[in-house]
């Protein structure tokens, strides 16, 4: 009788065990999936007036996709003037953080023409 008692005193310790360490594992799967989403949209726009989008002027005013904006911030560089070159009539022309975080910048136009 003895050995019954600890036998299911055991199991079900166990058990009790085992469940709680499930939850914990979901729990950790949700933070985790939680982050990776976070980490994935972590990608911020760049600020208007820190990137100028300059085209042909016989060209119509182009419509960029955000996923190409997405990439200014990446591209940035400390001293220089970087440019993302969208098709033979459009760039865009990427301002170096020097620049941006100087006491005297003014915020760029976002379209300009050639």
């Amino acid at each position: 009788m003895k050995n019954l008692i600890t036998t299911i005193l055991l199991m079900t310790i166990t058990t009790s065990f085992l469940y709680s360490q499930n939850e914990v594992s979901k729990i950790v799967e949700e933070e985790q999936i939680q982050t990776a989403s976070g980490i994935s949209f972590a990608k911020e726009l760049p600020k208007e007036g820190t990137y100028q989008i300059v085209y042909n002027a016989t060209e119509s005013m182009p419509t960029i996709d955000n996923e190409i904006l997405f990439t200014v911030n990446e591209k940035r560089k400390v001293e220089e003037v970087e440019y993302i070159i969208i098709d033979k009539n459009t760039k865009i022309k990427i301002l170096p953080y020097s620049i941006i975080y100087a006491k005297d910048f003014v915020p760029v136009a976002t379209y300009i023409t050639e």
